[in-house]
């Protein structure tokens, strides 16, 4: 069975436009893929507002998931709370571009398999530049 997962990313500033334009650089435009920005002067209730709509807007996807910048920062507590009212939400926490990569390339995988590979990639893109490696 193949799945359609729909992305919301979402973070702290410009985090999510800023790594959304990145994404398109590299892989292009994508289809249900949602970016919200966490600004300065936006409020939770707002936040937690334009995440209900970003979900609403991917209501035909079987499963969303919404990567944000950091566990237990606003958009991680607010996706989180939406996530136990709505069964086919997911999220994560600790996004960066290998992540987000590795989600758009396999997002008809099922939710279960797509998560474990997101979180693999996140934690294998971490790397340490050593000058005695060369």
């Amino acid at each position: 069975m193949v799945f359609l997962i729909g992305f919301i990313l979402s973070g702290h500033g410009e985090f999510a436009s800023g790594l959304y334009s990145s994404l398109k650089l590299i892989a292009g435009e994508q289809e249900d893929f949602i970016v919200i920005n966490f600004v300065n002067g936006c409020t939770s209730e707002q936040l937690s507002q334009k995440l209900i709509e970003g979900i609403n807007k991917l209501a035909h996807c079987d499963h969303i998931v919404v990567f944000t910048d950091i566990a237990g920062g606003t958009p991680f507590n607010e996706a989180a709370k939406l996530s136990v009212q709505h069964n086919n939400v997911s999220v994560l926490s600790g996004t960066n571009l290998p992540t987000v990569l590795e989600g758009i390339f396999n997002r008809k995988l099922d939710v279960k398999e797509f998560l474990d590979k997101v979180v693999k990639a996140g934690k294998n893109s971490f790397k340490s530049f050593n000058k005695g490696d060369f």
